[in-house]
């Protein structure tokens, strides 16, 4: 009996760990949400004439950007239909393109000692010709109306040459600051509506986190100098600018895209060239689809708290903690890429709702004197994260609103 018995272990026992190893290596479906997110993320085969340029904003004064944006695009396209998302090597063609604008006159203005400069150092400002092409590059680019991105999720797609587009918008700001200390500041104020109202047509239109996050950066920027020249008076006070919306301050094609991106990573990192060593751990420990399941708990709540009013947002805020995730414990790589793969969105969302505050400070600066504001006169401005709080004065005597986690970098305030 014994014997039969032992037999018989010996037996199942080859069939148990047979039977558990595939258990264990067994990945689970893709979750209706992740499938769903996913085909939102596929790239729109429809041409984008702004991405394109975009793509060659900085090409040289000899070529167009639309032929140096094609020409990158086809590159790539034509390199990653032979490579995987996890592949290295791909370079861009080798072409001469625009020198980036340099010296004093190009310090990010946000930061100590860079608005005394260009107050100062306009007037002896000379626009060179590559300069003046930039400027109107920028100019042309904000005027396209059907930007989309056309590269697929990648940690190594190349990105469009943002730092031209912040460029441009620097060379149209000293132009027109060298503008209003001459006298025209009408004109000023009537090419700084035009630009604010085509950089919200864009913000709306982004699809990237790092284009949106740019694009409000340079929305911030456009009312932050609205409230300079008014306040140094260089310029009549500033239009009456229309309420934020949703599609301004929505996150959820920039997130669809960065899942895309996570989604991707996990299916690639199995097939990805390696070690013996690394590719058994990968095979043992990684579950893509259990990872991109879980993974969405990183992006869906933000995308959908981004689409809130500040007022809204602020409260579901404060009960949307950091992401969380269910781990599985037969996915112990998955959950160690997924520790250290997760950015906290909700940062993002709280700069693209700021732009509220900013437009509620911008619009309020007309019912100041010259000087500093009493408590009276800041009751009039009406915090959009708890209406009915007015706005304060901080330590640099910047007008400002308080807000939920609030940046180092002087997010919610404005120069007096």
């Amino acid at each position: 009996m014994m014997r039969t018995g032992i037999v018989a272990l010996l037996v199942g026992l080859p069939v148990l760990l047979v039977a558990g190893g595939y258990a264990w290596m067994l990945d689970e479906p893709l979750s209706a949400d992740a499938r769903a997110w996913l085909e939102q993320a596929q790239v729109d085969e429809e041409q984008s004439r702004a991405y394109v340029f975009l793509n060659g904003l900085d090409a040289d004064p000899g070529q167009s950007p639309e032929a140096l944006g094609a020409e990158r695009l086809q590159s790539y396209r034509a390199w990653r239909s032979s490579h995987g998302p996890m592949d290295e090597g791909f370079a861009e063609p080798v072409v001469a393109t625009l020198a980036l604008p340099q010296g004093p006159l190009f310090c990010a203005v946000e930061k100590d000692g860079c608005l005394t400069t260009l107050l100062s150092g306009v007037s002896g400002w000379v626009e060179t010709d590559e300069q003046r092409l930039l400027r109107e590059r920028y100019w042309q680019f904000l005027q396209l109306d059907d930007y989309r991105n056309l590269l697929e999720a990648s940690i190594i797609a190349p990105l469009p040459p943002h730092r031209y587009l912040v460029s441009g918008q620097q060379l149209l700001t000293l132009q027109l600051l060298k503008v209003a200390q001459e006298g025209e500041g009408e004109q000023v104020r009537a090419r700084l509506d035009e630009e604010l109202h085509l950089l919200r047509g864009q913000l709306r239109r982004a699809d990237t986190l790092i284009a949106k996050m740019i694009l409000a950066r340079m929305v911030e920027r456009n009312m932050f100098w609205q409230a300079v020249l008014y306040r140094k008076g260089l310029m009549p006070v500033p239009s009456s600018v229309p309420a934020f919306d949703d599609a301004e301050r929505s996150l959820l094609m920039p997130l669809q895209h960065e899942f895309q991106g996570m989604a991707l990573l996990f299916e690639a990192l199995p097939k990805a060239q390696s070690s013996l060593g690394e590719w058994l751990m990968l095979r043992w420990g990684l579950r893509p689809q259990m990872s991109t399941n879980a993974s969405l708990t990183f992006y869906q709540p933000t995308a959908e708290l981004s689409r809130r009013s500040p007022e809204v947002f602020v409260g579901e805020l404060q009960q949307l903690p950091a992401a969380q995730w269910q781990r599985s414990w037969r996915n112990p790589m998955g959950n160690v890429l997924l520790e250290i793969g997760a950015p906290d969105y909700r940062r993002y969302a709280v700069r693209l709702q700021d732009l509220e505050a900013y437009r509620r400070l911008l619009q309020g600066l007309s019912q100041l004197p010259q000087g500093t504001p009493g408590a009276e006169q800041l009751r009039a401005f009406d915090n959009p994260y708890y209406p009915g709080q007015p706005a304060q004065l901080d330590e640099q005597g910047r007008l400002c609103f308080a807000g939920p986690m609030l940046e180092d970098d002087g997010a919610r305030c404005l120069l007096l």
